[in-house]
């Protein structure tokens, strides 16, 4: 995404290009969110645990400096005490360092869902080819990470000035009061500074959010061939498909032609449509339509029932409507029973079928 060149990109990127653009890692993320969401949790940690912490922080090195130093005079001695001190600091941090990582982690999430891959890690030659790399120092993207990393240490160092000199004076009394006293006052000092810092952070990690959501959808946009070529993989070739669809109506209407051979009538309307229809009383529930066409399918219908000797009758309301309401291999609606109940019985009166019943409803 480092090409900032996108004058040519002009379609939005199709969801195939989304999901190919997610597996490789690239996805909308603000670092800057993180950090901000990050440094409240630990303010918040630090307000509500810090008391507590600094106590047992405190009981832990008193312990240690009361231990003999028969204790500390071999290697040994050493190794042990920095283990059993390293495990205790690790336990004591423990609740600070999970609240960290718990908000890191829900901060990705809520930005770009659960996802893993290993794509933005693995090898790319283009990280060391120096004209890429030339590339990427003058690209927008890296004049616009630099002014907001200006940008971000101009807040801090305000807050940062703003704050202890409001504190400053409250602060400088207590250089000779006891320990307690004063953990406490810069222990609040902090958390004040923290949480300002914090809050400013987090307005600009909302509005750094915004710019990579911007710049995501920018960098993934699709040029008109590409959305093209896109389309020919996905749905195949334009001209490939309309070869398909001629050749699938060819052997529609062979299958037809065939059907017609064993139609029981041919419902035409002189010039315009045919229907062709069967019915088998002992299997079939109502007559189906096994063929319909107009204009020249029409004539070729014709032909060929007067080539097997299928009956062709003219009834041109009834072939209107069975080509409007029927599709081939359907049976007939219940509104047109009587009217072709009237034609097969007349058909067959001309086979010299026997009459029968109706036709089934």
């Amino acid at each position: 995404m480092a090409n900032d060149n996108y004058g040519e990109r002009t379609e939005s990127a199709t969801p195939k290009r989304r999901e190919e653009a997610r597996n490789e890692g690239k996805v909308a993320r603000s670092t800057e969110l993180t950090n901000a969401l990050a440094l409240l949790a630990g303010v918040a940690a630090l307000s509500f645990l810090g008391g507590r912490l600094m106590q047992r922080l405190s009981d832990l090195f008193r312990s240690l400096l009361g231990t003999s130093p028969s204790g500390l005079a071999t290697e040994a001695g050493v190794y042990f005490a920095f283990q059993r001190l390293s495990l205790q600091i690790t336990v004591i941090l423990a609740p600070l360092l999970i609240s960290l990582i718990a908000v890191g982690l829900a901060s990705n999430v809520l930005q770009v869902g659960f996802m893993l891959t290993g794509k933005p890690i693995s090898p790319r030659w283009s990280l060391i080819d120096p004209i890429e790399g030339f590339k990427r120092i003058l690209s927008l993207r890296s004049v616009t990470e630099l002014l907001k990393s200006i940008l971000k240490v101009s807040i801090i160092g305000l807050i940062a000035w703003v704050t202890l000199k409001s504190d400053l004076d409250r602060l400088v009394p207590l250089t000779g009061a006891d320990g307690p006293t004063l953990v406490g006052q810069v222990g609040a000092a902090t958390v004040r500074l923290g949480l300002r810092v914090g809050l400013a952070l987090l307005v600009l990690g909302i509005l750094d959010y915004g710019y990579q959501r911007w710049e995501f959808e920018r960098s993934i946009r699709m040029s008109r061939q590409e959305l093209e070529e896109e389309q020919k993989q996905t749905e195949g070739d334009p001209q490939v498909k309309a070869r398909v669809r001629v050749a699938q109506r060819l052997l529609a209407r062979r299958r037809m032609m065939v059907d017609v051979a064993k139609a029981d009538v041919v419902v035409t309307n002189p010039t315009h449509y045919a229907v062709a229809l069967k019915y088998d009383r002992p299997t079939m529930p109502a007559p189906l339509v096994v063929a319909k066409g107009m204009r020249k399918l029409a004539e070729r219908i014709k032909e060929v029932a007067k080539e097997n000797r299928v009956p062709v009758v003219e009834d041109p309301p009834l072939a209107r409507l069975l080509y409007k309401e029927c599709e081939v291999g359907s049976a007939i609606p219940v509104s047109v029973y009587q009217a072709v109940a009237r034609v097969l019985a007349y058909v067959w009166k001309l086979r010299g079928r026997t009459q029968g019943g109706r036709v089934a409803a």
